[in-house]
C-alpha cells in the first residue's frame, strides 16, 4: 500500500499535542514532590481536591500521559497504532478524573476547564491518527 505525505498541518498540529503531552510529563513528574508547604500554597477548594484524590487517579494520571506523549511519537512516525495509544491515554483520563464526581464540591471551574482542554486535546489526537489512517498517512 503506498502512503501519501501528510500535508503540513498535521505536523503542526502532532507538533503542539507533543509539546502539550511533554508538559504533562513535566506536570506528572512533579506531583509526587509537591510538599505540604506547597499544597498550603493551593486555594482552599484546591488543598481539598489534591488531599481527598485517591491514588487510582494518580495511576490514571500515569496512564494519560505516558499513552498520549507514545501515542503522539508513534503518530509522528506515521503508525496506526498511536489510536490505541491515545484510546489508553482516554481511559487514564477517565480513571484520574472518575472520583470527581463523588463529590460535587470537588468540580470546581478550573479543574473542570483544565480537564475538559485535556479530553479535548485527546479527542483531537484521536481524530488526527482517524485522519492519518484515512488519508493513508500512516501505515
Amino acid at each position: 500500500m503506498l502512503m501519501s505525505r501528510p500535508l503540513g498541518w498535521f505536523w503542526l498540529l502532532a507538533i503542539a499535542l507533543l509539546a502539550w503531552n511533554i508538559i504533562g510529563l513535566v506536570a506528572l513528574l512533579f506531583d509526587p514532590v509537591i510538599g505540604l508547604g506547597d499544597v498550603s500554597k493551593l486555594a482552599p477548594e484546591q488543598q481539598g481536591v489534591y488531599a481527598s484524590r485517591p491514588a487510582i487517579a494518580f495511576y490514571g494520571f500515569v496512564l494519560a500521559t505516558f499513552a498520549g506523549t507514545a501515542g503522539v511519537i508513534a503518530l509522528l512516525m506515521r503508525r496506526h497504532f498511536a489510536l490505541w495509544l491515545f484510546m489508553a491515554s482516554a481511559a487514564g483520563l477517565v480513571m484520574q478524573n472518575a472520583w470527581l464526581f463523588r463529590d460535587p464540591s470537588n468540580l470546581t471551574t478550573e479543574v473542570l476547564g483544565y480537564q475538559a482542554l485535556v479530553a479535548g486535546s485527546i479527542a483531537l489526537a484521536i481524530w488526527l491518527a482517524l485522519t492519518a489512517k484515512k488519508r493513508r498517512w500512516s501505515r
